[in-house]
């Protein structure tokens, strides 16, 4: 039993998961696609001839590597054509004399290839017709998708390095931090030794303790028996 469009359409606007409609069952609605890991419906091995009576292969937005699906383009003819558009040459796309790749995104290999056939118009006005309000406005992701791939790639390293460049401006501030703060607590520490030698505890300390020599002699007429040597 089919699911209704309608209903299936309304469940992806409000992102539900539909259910049968069928109140005895009211089960969950798989969609019509393979999911990773699921065994392919015997439609898929009843048809695997088909590649090899194409005239043209086109191979795009893949990675070519889940089997069984990844050997088809395999299955085509030696004498047929085969595209690739993809971001990265993916299979055995390439081995065959009349293989041609596009390593880039797929919209702008599309528009390529539609330019090439002269079918640019009519695929442009059908991209109208999907945004519905005429041109799509350009979003930070539209822009993304049509850079090459060097574009993308000099993006990255441009974002790389700003940020070593704004690790290495923290660091340098962190080490003049350092290197100042270091010189000011050596630029005191002279003041605070001659602060212990003038006005300190250990100034206190020597004026209270007993000398000899000069201030004995100036107490000698006051104490006499200070110059006098002990008879033990």
């Amino acid at each position: 039993m089919s699911y209704p469009d309608d209903l299936m359409h309304k469940a992806i606007r409000d992102e539900s998961v539909p259910h049968c409609i069928r109140e005895e069952c009211n089960g969950l609605v798989k969609p019509e696609i393979v999911f990773f890991g699921e065994q392919l419906p015997a439609e898929f091995f009843e048809n695997r001839g088909l590649p090899s009576q194409a005239d043209l292969c086109i191979v795009m937005g893949t990675s070519l590597s889940v089997q069984p699906f990844a050997s088809l383009p395999s299955f085509c003819r030696h004498e047929t054509p085969r595209l690739l558009i993809n971001q990265e040459q993916v299979g055995n796309l390439g081995s065959r004399a009349d293989d041609v790749l596009l390593l880039e995104d797929c919209d702008s290999g599309i528009k390529k290839l539609a330019e090439a056939c002269g079918w640019l118009e009519d695929l442009e006005a059908l991209w109208a017709q999907t945004a519905h309000l005429g041109k799509a406005p350009r979003s930070e992701t539209t822009e993304k998708s049509q850079k090459s791939r060097d574009e993308l790639l000099q993006d990255e390293v441009d974002k790389l390095t700003q940020e070593v460049e704004k690790t290495l401006k923290l660091s340098q501030e962190q080490h003049d931090w350092a290197e100042n703060h270091v010189d000011n607590r050596f630029a005191r520490a002279p003041e605070e030794d001659t602060k212990d030698d003038v006005g300190g505890p250990a100034s206190e300390q020597t004026s209270k303790t007993p000398s000899t020599g000069a201030s004995d002699s100036t107490l000698s007429h006051v104490f006499p028996w200070l110059d006098r040597k002990s008879s033990l």
